[in-house]
């Protein structure tokens, strides 16, 4: 057949590079000789004058990159060539070393083997592990991407249902919370004018309690009795207490009055007078030397006292030259302690607040307990009733 050759050989693709070299078609020692060739393809790897080339010149470099580099390094002004024909530019000259070594001994068949059966043992494999894991890698992101979108409108949700909870807009959470503070003391009001409606209940829990306890002195939610009946008192006013009357003093204190002149005699002695009546004088008499001579009860404390001289108390003199003291714009500012948390009241204090939201929260639990056993056993109190009634009318 005329065109034997154009019909295609089934080779295995890492045998081809073995089968080039058993026909003969390539030297066997072809990669030792390709040392110069390997030097210029580095040295072309950089420096290419035209930016547009350069960035088509990329490792690997083969045999038909270097023939369309040249190519269109041909069409360029750095292609021209002198009398002999030799390129007149460095890089163009390179070039064409390039692929004149490609071409000897046919060493270019051997390279593009080279580079087929890398491809196929290891570039094609890794690629391939490459994009499945970037598959699954999209795979997951797409379902995490779903997921948040579930989770970006329920919690849009939550957050709108807290925000209504809280009484704002949500569009600007600082401002809104600073505008809410200045509706406390009017919500303060409404609630210590609402607790007077829980007396009944107050009193219901309270009676309970001491009946189950066997009790009849138990107070339960001091706080919310206090507040009921008060109002919504100062913390100083609540730890005061109240006020005592002038008739609960006791009146059985003794005044002692001041020493006046008349009681002391010319020396400026005190003049003790013995009282006969209240004294009981039995037994034998016991002589007193008072210090005097004239037969006057008088005690002599005596009237010059010697503390001496040289008493030291600790006090230094100190000279300051400047004249005055220089203090500065200081503005001094006295709190008493305590001053401050006293003024507040007992809801806008954060440990009362604290007890009577504990003790709202007490009384819901014992209501909700008690209505629980109510409905469960209800209909077996209501048929008891039923059957007192009907014994009663027997």
């Amino acid at each position: 057949m005329a065109n034997e050759h154009l019909i295609p050989i089934d080779i295995k693709d890492v045998k081809l590079l073995e089968w080039l070299v058993d026909r003969n078609i390539v030297n066997r020692l072809w990669n030792e000789q390709c040392g110069e060739l390997r030097d210029l393809l580095k040295e072309v790897e950089n420096g290419c004058p035209i930016s547009e080339l350069s960035q088509k010149i990329k490792p690997p470099l083969h045999y038909n990159l270097a023939k369309e580099v040249l190519h269109e390094l041909d069409q360029s002004p750095y292609g021209s060539k002198n009398l002999i024909g030799s390129y007149t530019h460095d890089y163009t000259a390179k070039w064409a070393r390039i692929v004149k070594l490609f071409e000897r001994e046919q060493t270019f068949l051997a390279d593009s083997a080279r580079i087929i059966i890398q491809n196929v043992k290891y570039d094609i494999p890794l690629l391939r592990k490459q994009i499945a894991r970037a598959t699954q890698i999209k795979q997951d992101s797409i379902k995490k991407q779903t997921e948040c979108n579930k989770n970006i409108s329920k919690y849009q949700l939550k957050y709108k249902e807290r925000c209504s909870e809280m009484g704002i807009g949500g569009h600007h959470i600082r401002s809104e919370l600073e505008n809410l503070v200045q509706d406390l003391p009017i919500l303060m009001i409404k609630i210590s004018n609402q607790l007077p409606t829980l007396t009944d209940t107050l009193n219901y829990y309270q009676e309970f309690a001491r009946f189950l306890i066997d009790n009849p002195e138990l107070e339960v939610c001091p706080m919310l009795l206090y507040v009921i009946k008060f109002g919504n008192v100062s913390v100083k006013q609540w730890q005061s207490g109240p006020l005592q009357n002038e008739s609960d003093t006791d009146s059985s204190v003794e005044v002692i009055e001041p020493i006046g002149a008349a009681d002391t005699d010319s020396n400026g002695c005190v003049v003790i007078e013995t009282l006969k009546s209240d004294v009981d004088c039995s037994g034998d008499p016991v002589p007193c030397e008072y210090g005097a001579d004239d037969g006057t009860d008088v005690i002599d404390f005596g009237t010059h006292i010697d503390f001496g001289d040289d008493i030291d108390f600790g006090i230094e003199a100190v000279d300051y030259e400047g004249g005055e003291i220089d203090f500065g714009d200081v503005e001094i500012s006295v709190v008493e302690d305590g001053e401050e948390k006293g003024k507040e009241s007992l809801l806008e204090n954060t440990n009362t607040r604290n007890k009577i939201v504990d003790e709202l929260y007490e009384l819901l639990a014992f209501l909700t307990s008690r209505r629980d056993e109510l409905l469960k056993h209800g209909q077996s109190i209501i048929s008891e009733i039923a059957n007192c009634k009907k014994m009663g009318h027997q």
